[in-house]
């Protein structure tokens, strides 16, 4: 329970939450792996660096691509396009207003939110097409779909905003309970449809056109005696996969759910604050013990659980090249082989946490660290 408790102080949510025993720093807190000693195989380097921003500790930067782009958002209020095969500078805005949770890209604009619960839109050139208020602070990217520019809230709101002008088109909104955690996952979207974590552990499915909600399962039912055991949210970005989708929950359950239907195809006992990466016939999880493990995608068997990072506060899983990515508190990008879970390559950054799960783009790497640096590791 120390371990856990240990992440859930940098999650907590409302101010009732911080009130609770559970969200403070154990003295117990287990010590970090030593870094694994890696022999070098794969054929993997940093292809350019830049700098985002400034050093901000308890936020989650998500890059996103737009055409030939990288959009970032930086600490504390600035949002940059960089060439993606160069890391040169194309535009850059400065908001005046601290940033938060990361970008949405997709249709011809760029979506960025703030801790006061501001949305901003820029065309692919960084010209501002509008702004408008949110119902609370904005700490996960927005997510673009057709004609609508998705935010989640931290009061629970999913808000749908008008592409066009901002004006809100729909809302979908979930009573919180008394403890959750800090939401920062992104909505996935795929044929009209919005995926999304939830609190005390579901998954939804809603419309698109008018927040509808097509289904709602359970990934894991909430348990415990404290009201911090019983934190069981989904708070990490869904995975499409051919017909199913797949997600996991904190101190809950990491399973694969029908896409129409939202019946549930296989789950398993793990906890994950993280989440999970999709590659062909295999389902990959950080969990919250820091392990990275493999599980077939079509039955949910286990595969492999790589253990060598326990404690190292893990990323969630990302696939570049056939490997599996993940990234650590000081910075290390680890890539392991898909079939055995073992070390195929590491590689150092600027010695800060790469807090949010590194994104793969075509075939960059892009990792943005604690201390604002951006980079694009890829396959040489």
């Amino acid at each position: 329970m120390s371990l856990q408790r240990q992440f859930v102080r940098g999650l907590c949510l409302s101010a009732v939450a911080l009130a609770l025993a559970g969200c403070a720093a154990p003295s117990n807190a287990p010590t970090p792996s030593p870094l694994p000693v890696v022999k070098n195989t794969a054929n993997v380097a940093v292809q350019w660096r830049a700098s985002a921003g400034s050093e901000s500790e308890f936020l989650r930067f998500l890059p996103a691509n737009l055409g030939d782009l990288m959009v970032v958002a930086g600490a504390p209020d600035r949002l940059t396009a960089y060439k993606l095969d160069r890391g040169t500078v194309q535009w850059q805005v400065r908001l005046e207003k601290p940033v938060a949770g990361g970008v949405g890209a997709g249709n011809g604009v760029v979506a960025v939110g703030t801790l006061k619960g501001m949305v901003y839109v820029f065309d692919a050139n960084g010209k501002p097409l509008w702004n408008s208020q949110a119902t609370s602070e904005i700490v996960a990217p927005p997510a673009i779909a057709n004609d609508v520019v998705l935010v989640r809230t931290g009061d629970g709101k999913i808000s749908a905003l008008s592409i066009a002008d901002g004006s809100v088109k729909w809302q979908f909104s979930r009573q919180l309970p008394t403890l959750t955690l800090r939401n920062y996952a992104p909505l996935t979207v795929a044929d009209g449809v919005v995926y999304a974590g939830l609190p005390a552990g579901h998954l939804a499915a809603l419309s698109a056109e008018d927040g509808r909600v097509l289904w709602d399962n359970v990934v894991a039912q909430p348990k415990g005696a404290t009201e911090v055991e019983r934190v069981a949210d989904v708070v990490s970005a869904p995975l499409i996969s051919g017909g199913s989708v797949c997600a996991a929950a904190y101190q809950g359950r990491v399973g694969c759910f029908d896409r129409r239907s939202g019946s549930t195809v296989w789950s398993r006992e793990a906890s994950s604050y993280s989440g999970v990466a999709v590659d062909g016939n295999k389902v990959f999880l950080t969990d919250d013990q820091g392990h990275v493990r493999a599980f077939e995608h079509e039955t949910g068997r286990s595969v492999w659980d790589q253990d060598k990072l326990a404690a190292r506060i893990v990323s969630a899983p990302s696939i570049l090249g056939g490997y599996v990515a993940v990234a650590d508190y000081q910075g290390y990008v680890h890539l392991l082989n898909e079939d055995d879970g073992s070390f195929v390559a590491q590689i150092a950054t600027d010695g800060s946490r790469i807090a949010a799960a590194p994104q793969t783009f075509s075939d960059h790497l892009i990792l943005q660290s604690q201390k604002g640096d951006v980079y694009s590791v890829g396959i040489k």
